[in-house]
């Protein structure tokens, strides 16, 4: 457990939701942060395993870790709400035993990898969901894609279609915002350094962009399993000082790069065991910095990116068109900023936190409401 709970929290009138992750938090994991700050009608106890060391400031009397059910029953939760499918089935029986509903919210691997993936990984929490999952699909209240690609995906996979909805993540419009114009030459490529991130294609491409954009560069932040191999790589291709791994970089320092950016570069893909992207936030939060993005045609990222007005979109693993798009932005100003503009707008439409965050709790309500409905009708 996590230093005492505050009294204000204990006495707080707005009802408890229980949010749930196994690491507390991964760095790359943005939105559980920010879904567990953000809550506005409700109020966040974040429940874990293991603490990971990127608890903010706003949540550091809020945390719980390997904390037994009595403890978290204390707090009288009204929903648990959990990321990731893999996650879900491990609270599955908390929420049984507390009688209150589940929510968990799809993200894309614990959709799209194969059950012959989930065993090979080597993961506990992965092997038991290849096993179980049918138990989520059967129990669990609410399921919730970050994008409408992958809804459909789950739900060809197993889970139900009238407990199945959408809900895009959101991004902080004030903290992502467009910047002075930054650097004309820079490309940003953001994500944990894995096979579906599709690093090593972009930097095969940026060898290509550097023929007839020498002074450009490509700015690549994350870490992950991939990152010496993809450093190598950059070597063979003779690429230099052009490029720059920053590793992983907190939020506000992805966002001051994002407003000295040219273009965002997302060129996800289908990796081997079938994991795939549901919508990388980072996509989101490029547009909310007034980014043209480059990306693939990949789960939802067509539902963000509109090809020839906010970006251009290609198809995975296609190293030539992704130079040649690449290209096409550097050399016109004009077209960047019109992107860009049109990046920002979209934005501010389809993900605004504040906005989405009211419409995950009008997921609470209406899902509560439906639990007492049937309470009432089975007395």
């Amino acid at each position: 457990m996590s230093q005492p709970l505050s009294e204000p929290f204990r006495s707080g009138q707005r009802p408890v939701v229980v949010v749930f992750r196994g690491p507390i938090f991964n760095a790359s994991e943005t939105f559980v942060r920010a879904h567990a700050l953000g809550l506005r009608r409700y109020q966040p106890l974040v429940v874990g395993l293991e603490d990971k060391g990127n608890v903010p400031p706003g949540l550091a009397d809020r945390v719980l870790i390997r904390a037994r059910a009595a403890d978290i029953e204390a707090f009288k939760p009204a929903l648990i709400h959990a990321h990731f499918a893999t996650d879900g089935l491990r609270v599955l029986s908390l929420a049984t035993r507390l009688s209150v509903p589940l929510v968990t919210t799809l993200h894309g691997y614990d959709v799209s990898r194969t059950r012959a993936s989930l065993f090979g990984s080597g993961r506990v929490s992965w092997m038991r969901y290849a096993l179980f999952q049918r138990r989520l699909q059967q129990r669990g209240n609410l399921f919730l894609a970050v994008s409408e690609a992958l809804r459909q995906q789950a739900i060809l996979r197993g889970f139900p279609a009238a407990r199945t909805f959408t809900h895009y993540n959101g991004v902080d419009l004030a903290r992502f915002h467009r910047g002075g114009g930054g650097d004309s030459a820079t490309i940003l490529h953001v994500g944990r350094l894995v096979e579906k991130k599709g690093t090593a294609t972009l930097l095969r491409a940026f060898a290509a962009v550097r023929v007839e954009h020498s002074h450009a560069r490509l700015v690549i932040v994350g870490d992950g399993p991939l990152r010496r191999k993809l450093e190598r790589l950059a070597g063979e291709l003779d690429l230099g000082e052009s490029v720059e791994f920053t590793g992983a970089l907190p939020p506000v320092d992805i966002a001051d790069r994002m407003r000295r950016a040219t273009l965002l570069c997302a060129p996800s893909q289908t990796a081997r065991g079938g994991d795939t992207e549901g919508l990388p936030t980072v996509v989101i939060e490029a547009m909310a910095s007034g980014l043209p993005v480059v990306a693939t045609d990949h789960g939802g990222i067509g539902e963000a990116v509109a090809d020839g007005a906010n970006g251009f979109l290609i198809p995975e693993r296609a190293i030539e068109p992704l130079a040649h798009r690449i290209c096409e932005l550097l050399a016109d100003a004009e077209l960047r900023a019109r992107m860009g503009t049109a990046s920002r707008a979209i934005a501010e439409e389809k993900f605004d936190a504040i906005q989405r965050i009211a419409a995950l709790e009008d997921h609470y309500d209406a899902l509560l409401a439906r639990t007492r409905t049937i309470a009432i009708e089975t007395r």
